[in-house]
C-alpha cells in the first residue's frame, strides 16, 4: 500500500483528489492539509507518507519551499506536485526543489495512479499533457547539429511512434487507442525507452529525442 498525503489550499480539489484515488486498493490517504506550514507541521510530529501530494500555490509555505524542506529533513517522503500551474520554469524550479513528479489537475484518475506507482518505484515523472510543452520548449532552443549520432540508441518502429505521440501530449489511453493496443503496452514501450537511453524520466527522454532530431524529423514529415 502506497500511503498519501494531500496538501492543497482548494477543498474541492482535496475531495477530487480523494476520490480520484480513494476506490484504488493501492494507495491510501494518511491525511490532508490546507497550507504548507500545516503540513510540515503534520509531517513534523510523525505523519509520514510515503508521497506528500502538493499544489505549487499553498499559504504559509508554498508548494515548492515545502518540497525543498522536505528533501532536506525527510528525504524519504517524495514530493508530486499537482497544479494548473503549466509554465516551464514552475516545473524546472520544482524539480530542483527535490520534487519527483509535476502533473497537471487536468489529468485522468489514470495517469495520476500510474505517476504515483513511478514516484513510488524511484523514477521521476511529468505528465503527457505537459510533456508536450517541453517538447515546444526543445524544439525552440536545443541545438541538435552538434548531437553525437554515434551514441543514438536504436529505437523500433513501435516505439517512435509511440514516442512522437508522447511529446505531442497524448495520454497512455489516446495513444492505446490510435495505435491500437493496450494502455499496459503503452506504458512498456515509454519504460523500454527510459531503460534504453539511461535518462531518468519522460522529460529526460524527450530532450534525448530533440538531441538526436527524432522528434524533429517526424514533425517535419507530418
Amino acid at each position: 500500500m502506497i500511503t498519501v498525503m494531500i496538501a492543497d489550499g482548494n477543498e474541492a480539489t482535496v475531495n477530487a483528489i480523494s476520490g480520484m484515488l480513494g476506490y484504488s486498493r493501492e494507495v491510501e490517504i494518511l491525511g490532508t492539509a490546507n497550507d504548507g506550514a500545516k503540513a510540515l507541521d503534520l509531517i513534523s510530529n510523525g505523519l509520514t507518507p510515503d508521497i506528500l501530494l502538493t499544489d505549487v500555490h499553498l499559504a504559509g509555505m508554498n508548494g515548492l519551499a515545502l518540497a525543498k524542506r522536505l528533501h532536506q529533513d525527510f528525504p524519504f517522503i517524495k514530493t508530486m506536485v499537482f497544479t494548473q500551474e503549466e509554465q516551464e520554469h514552475y516545473m524546472a524550479d520544482a524539480f530542483r526543489s527535490g520534487v519527483k513528479s509535476y502533473i497537471s489537475k487536468n489529468v485522468s484518475r489514470e495517469e495520476l495512479l500510474f505517476a504515483i506507482r513511478q514516484v513510488h518505484n524511484g523514477q521521476n515523472y511529468i505528465c503527457t499533457r505537459l510533456a508536450s510543452k517541453l517538447t515546444e520548449l526543445f524544439l525552440r532552443g536545443t541545438p541538435t547539429d552538434e548531437a553525437n549520432t554515434s551514441n543514438m540508441i536504436d529505437f523500433s518502429p513501435r516505439e517512435l511512434e509511440v514516442l512522437q505521440l508522447i511529446a505531442d501530449g497524448a495520454t497512455n489511453n489516446k495513444i492505446g487507442e490510435k495505435l491500437f493496443i493496450s494502455r499496459r503496452t503503452v506504458e512498456g514501450h515509454r519504460q523500454a525507452m527510459i531503460n534504453k537511453t539511461g535518462v531518468k524520466n519522460t522529460p529526460e527522454l524527450i530532450k534525448y529525442a530533440m538531441r538526436y532530431q527524432l522528434l524533429r524529423a517526424m514533425v517535419s514529415g507530418n
